[in-house]
């Protein structure tokens, strides 16, 4: 964990953030005892127009209860050297007055300033993830995530530009009702995956968060903080359950396992889906009342 937070923290002289609500927030997560399940604190961080990071924690007290006035109290600016790495030949820079409505910025991980080891790792990190993408971007793919270039600040880069997608496939499949080609999203997949593997790159972190879809349920790889070339030792890599075990170097099976986890997780869940989908097109169409739908689940629960 961080050192013990100074007092002079809450001094009136120290500069605040300038949030209004927990909207605001970069990040808003609790952590919990491992064993007990308790919650210990709540940790989360902000980002301000400026791209100064400030990073804030609260012992004890769940997220749901934390007021603004205790964000701002306990929000801490984290010095730029601590999170963004220095700008360096090679990367693609964007102007500063870029549009940012149709991108996506992608920061270090700053929910891993509450550990000492992980903090020392996120300017390389994000550096490191820039150049896979700068290189990705010489022979792209459209199942791979669009990199517009990095943003830079204070002579840092201090996020990395990717096109903005409309969903992430996990909530995409649990969350919304309408019809989906599971065929084409798994193939769509496998052939991003197989551009990656023939660079000599893997990915080595596919799940069904690291995966966009667009207006038209194309997928999109995301998320390359993991993908190193073959053999490669890894910082980070895999997701607990999407991993048959852990590992520390970057391999093409890493991400063959994990398509056909999603293959089989996406199959697995579909009759739940289309029992959904058609009572949502029923109740539309007018021929089910949702009431009666819901009575049909209470029936089908007790049975």
């Amino acid at each position: 964990m961080l050192p013990v937070l100074p007092e002079t923290q809450y001094d009136a002289s120290r500069r605040r953030p300038e949030i209004t609500s927990k909207a605001d927030l970069t990040d808003l997560c609790e952590i919990e005892d491992i064993q007990t399940g308790v919650v210990t604190s709540s940790t989360f961080s902000f980002v301000d127009a400026s791209d100064h990071v400030w990073f804030g924690q609260v012992p004890n007290v769940r997220k749901y209860d934390l007021t603004v006035e205790d964000l701002r109290n306990n929000l801490l600016e984290i010095p730029d050297e601590t999170v963004y790495p220095k700008v360096v030949p090679g990367l693609t820079l964007l102007p500063d007055d870029v549009q940012k409505e149709n991108l996506y910025i992608k920061r270090p991980k700053l929910l891993c300033l509450d550990s000492p080891e992980e903090t020392q790792l996120l300017p390389r990190m994000l550096l490191e993830e820039a150049f896979t993408l700068e290189y990705l971007k010489s022979s792209e793919n459209k199942y791979l995530v669009h990199y517009h270039g990095c943003l830079s600040r204070r002579g840092r880069i201090v996020g990395i530009a990717l096109e903005k997608y409309e969903q992430i496939l996990q909530y995409r499949f649990e969350d919304d009702p309408r019809e989906f080609d599971i065929a084409a999203c798994v193939n769509g997949i496998r052939d991003g995956i197989a551009h990656l593997h023939s660079l000599g790159y893997a990915h080595n972190d596919l799940n069904p968060m690291n995966i966009a879809l667009d207006k038209f349920d194309q997928p999109v790889v995301l998320d390359f903080g993991s993908c190193r070339k073959f053999g490669e030792q890894l910082l980070s890599g895999g997701t607990p359950g999407w991993i048959d075990e852990d590992y520390s170097i970057s391999a093409c099976q890493h991400d063959e396992s994990a398509l056909k986890k999603i293959e089989l997780w996406l199959q697995q869940n579909n009759s739940t889906r289309t029992t959904a989908v058609y009572r949502a097109n029923r109740e539309e169409n007018g021929t089910v009342p949702i009431a009666a739908a819901a009575a049909s689940d209470a029936k089908d629960i007790i049975v």
